[in-house]
């Protein structure tokens, strides 16, 4: 990777939400980091996707080196889900760092990741009820590039994905240049995109109910969540263009009509809107 084109968040910390990102700090001068660098580059071969190598020279990014407190080289980082979640200084061997891989995959239960390229999309979801979910949405990417027109599963890929990266997920979403307004999904993904990306004011007591709900949302927490929606409505439905109803009402959408959290507060809040 030239480092004129390397971008950390992009490169690192979004991508993290996709697979594992082993980040291997080293520099021209370093001796080991010469003998190290190529078993990096031929495990990651092998893995074939499974995870992603970033090579960062201490030398020209001082910036990130210093934020990590980057002391001895070779250095190596593991990447997942935005955290760092082991590492570890000097050459080693590859058996060594195939076990140490092999482990940290295993206690991070993403040891399933390259298999996802399956036919069978309902068994491909079958195990995923956590609304959203950063695993399954690598697994969706990976279904759908070996079936780029299966519509469920790229609407699925949106609903999840918007909630990590709602750039990404907008851009997936089919334009139709002749229809007359958007389609559901792009109405309610824009809608979240929205909420994510809500200006911070105090001018309305919803503004604060919607924050706790995306915080609660973001954790899982989809009771918390909803019931902080339903609170954003009752004290300022009119709130940025009605965005307590209109990211409710995505939400629902997303879960579907017969969620346990649909079927327990999807009345209490019609009741709310209407």
């Amino acid at each position: 990777m030239n480092h004129t084109d390397f971008d950390f968040k992009r490169d690192v910390v979004d991508l993290s939400f996709e697979k594992p990102i082993l980040i291997d700090f080293w520099a021209n001068w370093c001796g080991p980091c010469k003998t190290l660098g190529p078993v990096l580059e031929q495990l990651e071969l092998e893995d074939q996707g499974r995870w992603a190598l970033v090579k960062i020279n201490t030398e020209e990014e001082q910036q990130i080196a210093a934020y990590f407190r980057i002391q001895s080289i070779p250095h190596c980082k593991l990447v997942y889900e935005g955290k760092i979640v082991d590492e570890f200084t000097g050459a080693q061997s590859k058996e060594t760092i195939r076990k140490w891989l092999d482990a940290n995959f295993k206690r991070l239960d993403i040891a399933e990741v390259v298999e996802a390229q399956v036919d069978d999309f309902d068994a491909l979801i079958e195990e995923h009820t956590e609304f959203p979910d950063a695993r399954l949405v690598s697994k969706l990417k990976l279904f759908l590039s070996g079936h780029p027109e299966h519509e469920k599963a790229l609407q699925m890929l949106v609903q999840h994905e918007v909630f990590f990266d709602d750039q990404a997920a907008l851009q997936r979403i089919p334009s139709q240049e002749d229809a007359l307004e958007p389609s559901e999904l792009e109405k309610d993904a824009r809608a979240i995109s929205e909420w994510i990306h809500l200006p911070i004011t105090d001018a309305s007591p919803a503004f604060e109910r919607l924050q706790s709900a995306l915080i609660a949302v973001r954790n899982q927490d989809l009771s918390n969540a909803l019931e902080s929606i339903i609170e954003a409505v009752h004290k300022d439905p009119s709130f940025q263009n009605e965005l307590p109803r209109r990211s409710g009402i995505a939400l629902f959408h997303f879960l579907g009509p017969q969620h346990p959290m649909s079927l327990e507060y999807r009345k209490l809040f019609d009741m709310a809107i209407y």
